[in-house]
């Protein structure tokens, strides 16, 4: 997300492994720009067969502090985008006869953590439930939409998993914090047949 050298090298090494491959930019939370996104990916590749909902970002401040301009934001990023992306990779889904939708939750979606991140857990529940209700009604396309809900993982969004791992992970049944191959392996699983 957001990295350009990131993209392209993804991009090669897709192409490396045999697959055809683009890098689309867009703002997710930009419904023309997510549009046409979709339909460039559609036009060049030939189908969508698969989506995977995973921008994020968290704004930790109390709640008579944060703004409402930063709260739109995170709303915007993690929740708006799943459903504006999800709109938008229908008609391609819809007449290649079906397709995976995978949103990225989070446990904070569930349960509570000791971090003011109001918006994010407010998203994050959201997204659960804009899941359930996007999975009762686009199974009649064939469209199967399933979740992931991470606990805790050392990224740059989650600053505390990365610079304390081994405090936080003291509160993991497994004693670990995640990686992205947990992640990765999720999203595989469930993309699958």
């Amino acid at each position: 997300g957001r990295n350009e050298q990131k993209s392209a090298a993804a991009v090669a090494e897709l192409e490396r492994a045999g697959a055809r491959a683009i890098a689309v930019a867009a703002d997710v939370t930009d419904k023309a720009a997510v549009t046409a996104m979709a339909e460039r990916v559609a036009r060049d590749l030939g189908r969508i067969d698969i989506l995977v909902n995973n921008a994020g970002i968290s704004i930790r401040k109390p709640p008579h502090v944060l703004d409402i301009a930063e709260w739109n934001s995170v709303i915007a990023t993690n929740l708006t985008s799943a459903f504006v992306c999800s709109q938008a990779v229908y008609p391609a889904m819809k007449a290649a006869g079906g397709g995976k939708v995978i949103n990225i939750g989070s446990i904070d979606g569930i349960r509570l953590n000791p971090w003011e991140t109001y918006s994010y857990h407010a998203s994050k529940s959201a997204i659960l439930y804009l899941t359930k209700r996007m999975a009762a009604r686009l199974v009649q396309d064939q469209i199967n939409v399933t979740a992931i809900a991470p606990g805790a993982f050392a990224s740059d969004m989650n600053k505390a998993a990365r610079d304390h791992g081994d405090a936080v992970a003291s509160n993991i049944p497994n004693k670990r914090i995640g990686v992205a191959e947990d992640m990765a392996a999720a999203a595989i699983y469930l993309a699958s047949d």
